[in-house]
């Protein structure tokens, strides 16, 4: 569900992204508190495999395709905020790297992807724990609001194509919705396999149930085996990935042609491809792994100056403190 380039006025443009820019300083404010030594890895390590995850997608009907979108996902291990900070990074890297998602779409597709999914649908998320109050409302609420969260991201990604004059609302919003409900399901299952599985192997990765009395060596363990999950699935599955058009890119040759997209000239690794290597499948494989590298260390560096700001502030209003 990236936009390219093309497909939203300027307005458009500039209102998602102040919207997106604020809602990511408010973000980094919430979280700062936070960060700790066990956030810190496991926000580097879950931003590289939220990346790898979205370079596979899986076919659905219509010779269509989807991808996970993660923002609920993230939210559940992460925590909203720290959630919207992952999937903002991903989305950055999948820009500026890869040119998945336009420059001046960027804002809209992190408030469609991080919004709607870290915040919108970790709401869901919650409201459900709420009311199944055992072990299993994780995993339904997971479910349910991973699905929410496409269809809010779609209705999002709707409005804002019909705002920018692109397509009528009476047409895209349905079409939007209909793919994507069934992109959904692919989106519920994902999610809600994870989380069962990190229920019952790991469930102090979940962030309703991370307490300070779990290890903190711990977090190096979940290091490793995250670091190595986002790379195997980077290497071994992207090249496997659908070669469908996905939700968007579908609804968009219905309702009128891919033209209007536009597409720089210099992308250093067009289409998840190292294009030195031509079309083998490694090319694939080498770029996914690339991406989640540099996707790990912009998360990994982006908590840890959250946490230096927060120690640093922390320890100057002490010392004010005591001076006075």
């Amino acid at each position: 569900m990236h936009l390219p380039d093309g497909f939203l006025n300027a307005t458009t443009c500039a209102s998602t992204g102040l919207v997106a820019a604020g809602a990511i300083v408010w973000a980094a404010r919430q979280v700062r508190a936070e960060v700790g030594d066990r956030l810190v890895p496991l926000m580097g390590v879950m931003s590289a495999c939220l990346f790898s995850a979205q370079m596979v997608n899986f076919p659905i009907a219509w010779g269509t395709s989807g991808h996970l979108l993660g923002g609920v996902l993230a939210a559940i291990v992460l925590g909203p905020w720290a959630g919207l900070l992952a999937i903002a990074v991903v989305l950055i890297v999948q820009c500026l790297l890869f040119y998945d998602g336009g420059l001046t779409a960027l804002g809209a597709n992190i408030v469609n992807m991080g919004l709607a999914g870290a915040l919108g649908g970790y709401s869901v998320y919650a409201l459900v724990r709420r009311v199944v109050r055992t072990p299993e409302g994780d995993v339904v609420g997971a479910v349910i609001a991973s699905w929410f969260s496409v269809q809010l991201a779609a209705a999002l990604c709707s409005v804002e194509l019909w705002w920018s004059g692109t397509y009528p609302l009476g047409a895209v919003l349905p079409a939007m919705l209909i793919i994507h409900s069934v992109i959904g399901v692919g989106e519920a299952l994902i999610t809600g396999t994870v989380v069962a599985f990190l229920l019952r192997v790991r469930p102090d990765m979940l962030y309703t149930l991370r307490t300070s009395e779990h290890r903190q060596e711990s977090a190096w363990q979940i290091v490793v085996a995250g670091a190595t999950v986002a790379m195997l699935v980077a290497f071994c599955l992207s090249p496997l990935a659908s070669a469908a058009p996905d939700g968007l890119e579908r609804v968009a040759e219905e309702l009128g042609p891919m033209a209007t997209a536009t597409t720089p000239a210099l992308v250093p690794l067009p289409d998840y491809q190292v294009t030195a290597l031509g079309g083998l499948w490694i090319a694939t494989s080498l770029a996914g792994v690339i991406g989640a590298a540099v996707v790990f260390a912009l998360a990994w560096g982006l908590s840890r100056g959250m946490r230096t700001l927060h120690a640093a502030s922390y320890y100057g209003e002490g010392s004010g403190r005591e001076s006075s």
